[in-house]
């Protein structure tokens, strides 16, 4: 099939439309021309990227099945980074309206919230042979997850999430948080992540270590023995920074079960990037197309031990960076599906290609929602 069944293990969805203030129904070429019509939406040093995700390109490319973010932070705005607040309550409040974007996009049809394995069902079912028409018109179902856990306001909290349909939660962004130490910094846990992790364990959340400082991944490595992930990570051996993941992470995250989303930026894939110190994204010339990841599914898998299942998809498109920065034969979301091609075209199997593209993810919330507590339905 042309464009195959993907799952994105992120995307910043509610962020890119209040944040960049951008009409996610709209196609991607109308968005683009939009914001070419218009002075900067923050500042003129603030640059939002050439749009490549929208819900329409999203349904073009059969990517049928999302992490969608609820994502507000406490952090410094400084340079690029102008999206922080100074408290938790201002967090907590944009988090509450990124859940109600979600909602309002669900009523519209846009949308349909997973809470459990038969909403993987249906969504594999509705997403795996649509004809384009019937594509066109279907709704994109998401797991809602959260990147920084400053909109929970505390253990108490988790349960209003849970109810909201949050499944999965990266305390961790850039800087340090109520709870965590992220990218950038350097630290562990802070005292309120231990009861605020007992409390998504007993909820059934899967934990995500993307984001988290060194010290930070292994001190929740202590603590946490539910369902965990990598939704946008690769390898810090192949590109140097603190963003990505160190291979004992890696085998960690392999020995317990999790899957590690691919990041199809070019921050993530070109080894003569420093991600510490990069340069703006239209200061750089992308070099690489889609194969320059296939590195990253080798190494993965050589730590696995020969084995690709814990390697899934988590674009990060439109997270702070466009399509100036993508894989250099991506320009939307919906070329993505031509990952399954390059796998291909590198000796790797069609069931591989499938899946890295949709399967592993599948099999991972499968796993994660039967073997603890179970979500509803």
């Amino acid at each position: 099939m042309d464009r195959p069944f993907v799952i994105d293990l992120h995307l910043d969805l509610a962020w890119d439309a209040l944040f960049w203030n951008r009409d996610l129904t709209l196609e991607v070429a109308a968005m683009r021309a939009l914001e070419d019509a218009e002075p900067p939406q923050v500042s003129p040093d603030v640059d939002t990227g050439i749009c490549t995700v929208t819900v329409p390109e999203l349904r073009r490319g059969r990517v049928g099945l999302v992490l969608s973010t609820i994502m507000s932070r406490i952090q410094k705005r400084d340079g690029r980074m102008r999206d922080g607040v100074r408290t938790q309550e201002q967090a907590m409040a944009i988090g509450r309206g990124h859940l109600a974007y979600y909602r309002t996009l669900t009523r519209r049809g846009f949308f349909k919230p997973v809470l459990g394995t038969g909403d993987l069902d249906e969504a594999l079912a509705t997403w795996s042979g649509p004809t384009d028409q019937a594509a066109a018109a279907a709704p994109i179902y998401h797991v809602l997850s959260m990147e920084s856990a400053d909109p929970i306001e505390d253990p108490d909290d988790v349960a209003f999430w849970w109810d909201a349909g949050l499944r999965v939660v990266g305390p961790a962004h850039f800087g340090d948080n109520t709870y965590i130490h992220g990218t950038g910094t350097e630290g562990g846990l802070k005292p309120p992540a231990a009861d605020l992790y007992r409390a998504m364990r007993a909820a059934g959340m899967i934990l995500d270590v993307t984001h988290m400082a060194d010290q930070a991944v292994w001190e929740s490595f202590e603590l946490w023995d539910g369902p965990v992930m990598a939704s946008h990570c690769t390898c810090r051996a192949l590109v140097r920074g603190q963003r990505h993941l160190h291979d004992d992470m890696i085998k960690e995250l392999v020995r317990r079960g999790g899957v590690i989303g691919l990041v199809f930026c070019q921050y993530f894939i070109d080894p003569d990037i420093d991600w510490d110190n990069r340069k703006k994204p239209r200061d750089w010339q992308p070099k690489y197309a889609m194969d320059g990841l296939l590195p990253h599914v080798e190494r993965i898998g050589d730590l696995a031990g020969g084995s690709i299942a814990n390697i899934a998809i988590g674009t990060d498109m439109d997270g702070g960076f466009g399509a100036e920065s993508t894989p250099t034969d991506v320009d939307t979301i919906a070329d993505v599906g031509g990952f399954g091609r390059v796998l291909r075209q590198a000796g790797y199997r069609q069931e591989d290609a499938d899946a890295i593209l949709h399967g592993n993810a599948l099999r991972f919330f499968r796993e994660s929602w039967t073997g603890g507590r179970p979500a509803e339905r």
